[in-house]
């Protein structure tokens, strides 16, 4: 049953984000990635279907304390598929520290994966900032838990110029499943650079992104293949605070230069990925 437990977890979120104390921030985005092979895919045919999602995240944040804060999100990858995680944040002037766990499945009603996820940022207010997170399952330690396995990490830093944020970063992701006596494992690379413009007193800011990514998918079993995708990609990012609590977000990526190994390369025209959603802060 297709994004049947995806369904079930923003249920879950907006049932319980209410009994949490002090302002909320609730977050919901949805879109369309033409980016990726067929997420439940178990050939290497080159396929790159256009997958939409109504909702594909939802996230409730909240403060706990001045320093503590929490956040829940559901969300949606073509990658790591669905996901709820749970975090707590502790900031400080030079840092902040996440820590927490999460669930992981497919598509249909399978045993999940379990996890934990966590992040460190120090900032230099003003100047710049360096940041790395992460995140991967603990195997199958329980009888309720699967073989699957899904990875994550990033890194990332950033300086402050005058009206404009300039950064890099580096993530990868990855995910390993076993499908009808195979493994395949689906691996996304990114490198990437970006720059955030902003002027005072106008609500609007925009970011614009460029940057290069590797998708590998490894099939191991009767026959060992491997496809590959090598894309080079741009992208734009609105923020658009609306008012106080309102905050509408829009942004697109496209790839140019597509380049395969084992499969057709396809036409860079057909993929594309764009998310749109909105930002609401309840006082």
């Amino acid at each position: 049953m297709k994004h049947t437990i995806f369904s079930i977890f923003c249920l879950i979120l907006l049932f319980f984000a209410p009994q949490f104390p002090g302002a909320l921030e609730l977050e919901v985005l949805g879109g369309v990635n033409s980016m990726t092979f067929d997420p439940n895919g178990t050939t290497n045919a080159a396929i790159f279907p256009a997958h939409l999602f109504p909702i594909g995240k939802i996230s409730v944040r909240g403060d706990l304390t001045d320093s503590m804060s929490f956040k829940v999100t559901a969300e949606r990858d073509n990658i790591l598929l669905n996901s709820l995680s749970f975090s707590l944040y502790n900031r400080t002037d030079n840092f902040r520290f996440e820590f927490g766990p999460f669930i992981g499945m497919g598509d249909s009603l399978e045993v999940p994966n379990i996890g934990i996820i966590g992040s460190l940022e120090i900032t230099f207010p003003g100047i710049a900032f360096l940041s790395f997170g992460g995140s991967s399952t603990m195997d199958s330690i329980f009888d309720f838990t699967s073989a699957d396995s899904r990875e994550s990490a990033e890194a990332k830093v950033g300086f402050w110029l005058p009206n404009i944020i300039l950064s890099g970063s580096a993530d990868i992701r990855s995910l390993t499943r076993h499908p009808d006596n195979l493994e395949i494992r689906d691996t996304l690379t990114r490198f990437f650079v970006s720059a955030d413009f902003f002027i005072k007193n106008i609500p609007v800011t925009i970011r614009l992104d460029a940057g290069y990514e590797l998708y590998v998918r490894d099939y191991k079993g009767t026959n060992e293949t491997k496809d590959e995708l090598n894309v080079w990609f741009a992208g734009v990012d609105l923020s658009w605070q609306v008012t106080k609590p309102l905050r509408i977000t829009a942004n697109l990526e496209f790839p140019f230069l597509p380049s395969a190994r084992s499969i057709k390369s396809p036409d860079f025209w057909n993929m594309f990925k764009a998310t749109a959603g909105i930002v609401y802060t309840f006082f």
